[in-house]
């Protein structure tokens, strides 16, 4: 085709004219779109050419100060003027809880009105505030910026027309009794979101072992400090409870006779316990942990044994705390104690665990 003047003229408006369409709009990482005045975000929207935004992470869901329950619903369930969504700017992590990706704060991003929502109320069933469910990311207000329905121009005026006659009035008909509508109770509330996660420390294991020989004298009698892993999983129910399982093991404790031979012994545990917790700041959680563990040593000539193992189930208490390196990465740091129970020859002592590594949530 022949390049006029006339034609460079259109060319290089239509470009203008597509590029100026798109200069208003972002995208995070995941493909998410921001754009940058409500305006753009309501067209977009009201076209059917937006894509909403869909939630990558998992947090379990967390009442507030006045807020009694919490149920997963729809976008579109509070109320009509959320029909075609909404358009709500974009914010950034607050009160714990995480808001959209650094790309799309500041931004209009567009939600669907089918998007799943935690949706809070207070004691008399109020809703107050909602979030968006699996996530509990929150949006700018306790309720998002709804859409606004186009408007659509009224329709002409008919034109008139000379009335035609009249025919008789029929008879009024009976009007038939009103029948009431059934009631019909509402469905109860789903169960909050869980959020499941793994978790390894490196730290060190204190322990002791006391042991006699056939005439009651004591052999050995020593303890020792090595470095020791703990690996584990757990499930995190809601805000305050959850569930762990996890085995720790480290490098072999070596102890002294009285005799002056040095002796090497080896304990691992594995064990399960609850959790229990709540956030001190934003990003800080403190939890106790309450349990029981199989705690096993084993070693090869020991004093005046050939070879030794033993196995007890003992009770376990700990401490610990997470810190918020990102929305699914911690910092994470545990104490724990394993008591000793009964009286065994060889009888190892309270066994005492310190470790520092990372937590990662799904």
């Amino acid at each position: 085709m022949k390049l006029t003047p006339l034609n460079s003229v259109l060319l290089t408006g239509g470009l203008l004219v597509a590029s100026i369409g798109h200069a208003g709009m972002v995208n995070d990482d995941r493909g998410n779109v921001g754009y940058d005045t409500a305006a753009e975000c309501d067209a977009a929207v009201q076209a059917g050419q937006a894509r909403f935004y869909e939630p990558s992470t998992t947090m379990p869901t967390q009442r507030r100060k006045g807020e009694a329950t919490v149920r997963t619903a729809r976008l579109s369930d509070l109320g009509p003027q959320y029909k075609l969504g909404a358009c709500d700017v974009g914010v950034g992590r607050q009160n714990g809880r995480n808001g959209v990706a650094k790309a799309l704060v500041g931004k209009y991003v567009p939600y669907s009105p089918d998007m799943p929502i935690n949706l809070y109320a207070d004691q008399s069933g109020m809703p107050v505030r909602a979030s968006m469910a699996k996530c509990d990311n929150r949006f700018s207000d306790v309720m998002p910026r709804a859409v606004p329905l186009p408007v659509v121009a009224p329709a002409p005026a008919p034109v008139a027309v000379a009335p035609a006659p009249a025919p008789e009035p029929a008879p009024a008909p009976v009007a038939a009794a009103p029948v009431a509508e059934p009631v019909v109770a509402p469905p109860p509330p789903p169960a909050p979101g869980m959020t499941p996660y793994v978790f390894g420390t490196l730290g060190f294991v204190n322990d002791s072992v006391v042991h006699r020989g056939q005439d009651g004298s004591i052999l050995v009698g020593d303890s020792d400090r090595q470095i020791g892993l703990q690996v584990g999983a757990g499930l995190q129910f809601n805000s305050i409870l959850g569930a762990e399982v996890f085995y720790q093991t480290g490098k072999s404790h070596e102890y002294t006779a009285l005799n002056g031979v040095d002796l090497s012994a080896k304990a691992k545990v594995f064990g399960a316990r609850v959790t229990a917790g709540s956030n001190v700041t934003e990003k800080l959680r403190l939890f106790g942990k309450l349990g029981v563990a199989s705690v096993k040593h084993t070693s090869g000539q020991f004093a005046d044994l050939p070879s030794h193992s033993s196995s007890q189930t003992r009770p376990t208490v700990g401490v610990g705390f997470t810190y918020a390196l990102s929305e699914t990465l911690m910092l994470r740091g545990d104490a724990d104690h394993y008591k000793l129970r009964g009286s065994n020859n060889p009888r190892w002592g309270n066994v005492d665990y310190f470790g520092l590594g990372l937590q990662y949530n799904f």
